[in-house]
């Protein structure tokens, strides 16, 4: 909270600063990164109420927690720097077509050069932040203040330029910001929506679970791993988890049990083991080991195994984590299986 704070005044101060710099000089280069600071002062506003509202703990219509504030503050604002890329892109037009003199004087310089140092110094504050909190808005506030940092510094250079040479760069430098700010906001919109929607779950995250898994020595494997994201500090997942046949279900319980807080203690994640015995046949096993070799080099795994000799079929899930297409995996699948059996092939595809 305190950072975004810190966040919000410095953008307030450098918006003011830059939107009276800009009406002296008469300059749309200068207003409009005033506008695009402006705006992060408005979204930190937000932010602020919705980390706050994410903050609070579950409730009976609300058993997940409230994390997914967090997002839905990202998208706005995505949302409100489309409207302000739009305005500022709208005004850059305006000027190229009716350029006009620009008059820059000793506090403008000033007040840009004070803005490119505020602007950098924000962009590592915010990224060493973000990462010791894992929080995706203040991420996301680092690189909008490297991209203001960007713009800022080329608006001083063509500024420098129009002041020596005479040609008419500030619309021109208009709509250059115009352009920064609509891609910049288009990828906020993009990554939220997807985190929204529920996208593939970060590499590293899923490393450190299957690390506390590989851990017990009473998992033979594991498979399926499913991790649903309710905001940056609350994630909920299921792991299926082979055990051998021969243990008991008290000792089962117990080591799901002790791999579910491991996985808490150590990654912030709240599992669910569901326990899955090893009742592979030697045939299923040493299918299961030619189909595996078949498909290892197009970046996929098979698990759960079953040959259904009533209906000749072979069942079987495929993990695809690589990028061959899935129709080559199954055709491979389906080849691998004929070579021992002449049954047909039922796969179950996942993507996680």
């Amino acid at each position: 909270m305190i950072t975004l704070i810190i966040g919000l005044i410095f953008n307030i101060a450098l918006g003011a600063a830059k939107l009276v710099a800009g009406i002296l000089s008469d300059s749309t280069a200068v207003s409009s990164d005033a506008l695009n600071n402006l705006s992060d002062a408005a979204v930190s506003v937000v932010t602020i109420i919705a980390t706050a509202l994410s903050a609070r703990a579950a409730d009976r219509e609300h058993p997940y927690g409230h994390g997914r504030y967090e997002y839905i503050s990202t998208f706005i604002l995505g949302a409100v720097i489309v409207a302000v890329g739009v305005e500022v892109l709208r005004g850059g037009i305006e000027r190229a077509a009716h350029p006009e003199t620009v008059n820059f004087g000793a506090a403008v310089w000033a007040t840009l050069g004070v803005a490119i140092g505020v602007k950098s110094f924000m962009t590592a504050f915010y990224a060493l932040r973000g990462k010791k909190m894992k929080s995706d808005t203040i991420r996301a506030a680092a690189l909008d203040s490297a991209s203001d940092a960007a713009v800022t510094t080329v608006v001083l250079v063509c500024a420098l330029i129009e002041k020596f040479t005479g040609v008419h760069f500030d619309g021109y430098v208009s709509i250059a910001v115009a352009v920064v700010i609509l891609v910049f906001a288009v990828r906020i919109l993009k990554s939220t929506v997807d985190r929204l929607l529920g996208n593939r779950p970060d590499p590293e995250l899923v490393n450190s679970v299957n690390a506390v898994l590989s851990e017990s020595k009473s998992v033979i494997s594991s498979h399926d791993l499913i991790i649903n994201d309710y905001g940056a500090s609350n994630k909920i997942a299921e792991v299926d988890a082979v055990f051998p046949h021969d243990m008991s279900f008290v000792d089962v319980h117990a080591e799901c049990d002790a791999i579910e807080r491991a996985v808490l203690e150590k990654t912030g994640v709240r599992l669910c083991v569901h326990a899955d015995p090893d009742s592979c046949t030697e045939r299923e096993t040493a299918l299961f080991s030619r189909v595996s070799g078949a498909v290892e080099n197009l970046g996929a795994t098979v698990h759960d195994i079953t040959v259904d000799d009533e209906n000749k079929l072979v069942r079987m899930d495929v993990l695809v984590t690589g990028d061959a297409p899935e129709s080559e995996i199954k055709q491979m699948i389906g080849a691998a299986v004929r070579q021992s059996l002449s049954y047909d092939t039922e796969i179950h595809t996942d993507y996680i």
